[in-house]
C-alpha cells in the first residue's frame, strides 16, 4: 500500500491546527442496529492498519503513516499505550479509532469513517462512541486536534460534542500535489 503514494508529490504546507479537550465524561450511547466495534489486537500488521488509516484519511492528507518506515510505525501501533478498533456496518469495515493512553489523558489519535460510509447519519454515534470509551480509560481528560486539511465541519462537530478549544498553532503537515 505504501507504494501507493509517490513521494515526490509530497510538500510540506502551513496549516492550522486546533488542539481541543474534554473534562468530563460522557456516558455510551444505546447501539445502533448492525454495528459493532472491534480492537486489533496485537500484534496490529501495519498494511491491515494502513488500509484503514488512509481509507478513513486519503482526502485528508493522512501521509505521514504511510511514508513511515515499516518498523517504526510496527512499534507506534503496537505500543502497550495505543488501543485500536475498527467500527463495522452490517459486519462491514465502516471506520476505524485510534486512542493513545497516557498518565492524565488519553489522545483520540485517528478517527473517522470510510468515505462509503459517510453521509448515513453513522458520524454523531460514531463520536458519541469514541468519546465514552476514551472515558472509560479513566482519564483526566480527552484530547485531540484537528487540522484545516480535515473535514470542514469536524471542528465544529467536536466543540458540539462538548471538546473545548485549548489552543491554535501553526503546523507544517504534508501534503500531495
Amino acid at each position: 500500500m505504501i507504494n501507493t503514494i509517490d513521494v515526490s508529490r509530497i510538500v510540506l504546507t502551513p496549516v492550522t491546527v486546533t488542539f481541543l479537550e474534554m473534562h468530563q465524561p460522557t456516558e455510551f450511547p444505546p447501539p445502533l442496529v448492525n454495528t459493532h466495534f472491534e480492537s486489533l489486537s496485537g500484534p496490529v500488521n501495519v498494511d491491515e492498519y494502513r488500509k484503514y488509516y488512509y481509507g478513513v484519511g486519503e482526502r485528508y492528507f493522512w501521509l505521514d503513516r504511510m511514508v513511515m518506515p515499516d518498523e517504526e510505525l510496527f512499534q507506534k501501533i503496537n505500543a502497550p499505550n495505543v488501543e485500536i478498533f475498527v467500527f463495522y456496518v452490517h459486519n462491514e469495515p465502516a471506520g476505524y479509532i485510534e486512542f493513545l493512553k497516557e498518565e492524565k489523558f488519553v489522545e483520540v489519535l485517528y478517527f473517522g469513517l470510510l468515505p462509503g460510509f459517510i453521509g448515513k447519519g453513522l458520524g454523531k454515534y460514531f463520536l458519541q462512541w469514541v468519546i465514552a470509551k476514551a472515558w472509560s480509560y479513566q482519564p483526566e481528560w480527552v484530547q485531540l486536534n484537528t487540522c484545516t486539511l480535515d473535514h470542514p465541519n469536524a471542528l465544529g462537530t467536536y466543540k458540539k460534542a462538548g471538546f473545548v478549544e485549548v489552543k491554535q498553532e501553526i503546523h507544517q503537515r504534508r501534503m500531495l500535489t
